[in-house]
């Protein structure tokens, strides 16, 4: 259980990457120019399919509400987001309660729930 302990401390720990690179990324973008936002556009010349959501999580944070889009890309983004913070959180306070491997069953169940709910939403639009 240590271990998955520690796993989920790392996940929320990308889940904090995510909201403080969305702050910082306007000033990194001003002071290097030169540096690609987006590293997979760059080389195919396509948008990769989370370019903008970095903008928009910036403008949702920040309260640019005239920048801000509304794409259903960027809500579903935010829905799945907002339910990993709750889920890591709430797994991080229930997993002393738990022994043996219980937890991350629910956990590969929640997630394999979660990811076939996106991908029809996804094939739905």
């Amino acid at each position: 259980m240590r271990t998955y302990r520690v796993f989920n401390l790392v996940i929320l720990g990308l889940l904090l990457y995510v909201l403080v690179y969305s702050l910082i990324s306007p000033v990194l973008a001003r002071q290097f120019p030169d540096l690609p936002g987006c590293y997979y556009k760059e080389l195919t010349g396509d948008p990769c399919p989370f370019c903008g959501l970095t903008t928009d999580m910036n403008c949702l944070l920040t309260g640019e509400k005239d920048q801000a889009r509304a794409n259903s890309s960027f809500q579903l983004f935010l829905i799945v987001y907002v339910l990993e913070w709750i889920i890591r959180v709430a797994i991080l306070l229930t997993s002393r309660r738990f022994t043996g491997k219980a937890l991350p069953v629910i956990d590969i169940a929640i997630h394999c729930i979660l990811a076939a709910k996106v991908l029809h939403t996804l094939s739905t639009v």
